[in-house]
């Protein structure tokens, strides 16, 4: 990976919630396949980056990539010694076409410990004079926590996206990283906006339909007619997420489990968050 005086200017995304188990890592493989099958079918573009914020080190394994001994990692990012610009030697191709990837490991938990005050710039000074023009998006795949790993994501973003499964606490959550993206606005980065809100791992039940409907009340439906947040598109809990992420393949050549049912929701997702043309085939 190369290093350029002139910046380019990929969507740079966060996935975020606090809770665990919500479908952030798996909505951001998603959103990568997506881009990266839409860019093979166009024969032009669809160049991904990841980089994996979580010290269980998910998104990683989930590309195919093993981080040997003595490899740059994120964790390399958030050093006291790390220059501006240092991203360009912790970006690696993973096992995916088109989706290159920042790994982790459990060292970046330490981050979260570490009481440096300046810590939360460092993964935005990284990207100093890094080129990103190959790239159509940025995705950030952040920790479940409020922390100062997703801190500094915000910081070096331009949005977030918050990943919600439809349950009782999904407002209450959404409004936790709301308030911490509200912090990071007044001062770090008043640039950064929240995107959009995505329901995942959705099941068709009662009580499922009854907490969407809850969540879509208290923040609107992008495109009706308001300034609502949360995005039509819903992400089904089925089981070929887990296989697919298992065998380290892209959802989008994944065969069996009703691969295609989430093919088609990353897809839309991704045309809604506009990562990819409207109308892409999935």
């Amino acid at each position: 990976m190369s290093t350029s005086s002139e910046q380019g200017k990929p969507r740079k995304l966060v996935l975020a919630n606090q809770k665990g188990g919500v479908g952030k890592t798996a909505t951001t493989l998603g959103l990568a396949s997506a881009i990266a099958h839409a860019g093979q079918l166009r024969g032009t573009g669809g160049r991904v980056l990841v980089l994996d914020m979580d010290p269980q080190g998910n998104a990683t394994s989930g590309v195919g990539v093993e981080v040997a001994d003595g490899q740059r990692t994120v964790a390399d990012l958030f050093d006291r010694s790390a220059q501006p610009g240092a991203l360009a030697d912790v970006v690696v191709a993973s096992e995916w076409d088109l989706v290159d990837i920042a790994p982790s490991t459990r060292e970046l938990a330490s981050v979260e410990e570490a009481g440096d005050a300046d810590l939360v710039w460092r993964l935005d000074a990284a990207f100093d004079g890094v080129d990103l023009s190959a790239y159509d998006a940025v995705l950030f795949d952040c920790p479940p926590s409020l922390g100062r790993l997703l801190f500094s994501a915000l910081v070096a973003a331009d949005e977030a996206v918050v990943v919600t499964e439809a349950t009782k606490d999904s407002v209450k959550g959404v409004t936790e990283v709301e308030e911490t993206i509200e912090r990071v606005q007044r001062r770090p980065n008043p640039k950064l906006r929240l995107g959009g809100i995505v329901v995942s791992r959705r099941r068709n039940n009662g009580e499922h339909n009854f907490r969407e409907n809850e969540l879509r009340a208290a923040y609107g439906t992008i495109g009706d007619g308001s300034d609502g947040l949360v995005c039509r598109t819903v992400i089904p809990d089925l089981a070929a997420r887990q296989d697919a992420h298992s065998a380290a393949t892209p959802i989008h050549l994944f065969r069996g489990g009703k691969a295609i049912a989430l093919q088609i929701a990353y897809t839309d997702l991704a045309a809604e968050l506009g990562l990819i043309p409207i109308g892409a085939p999935a």
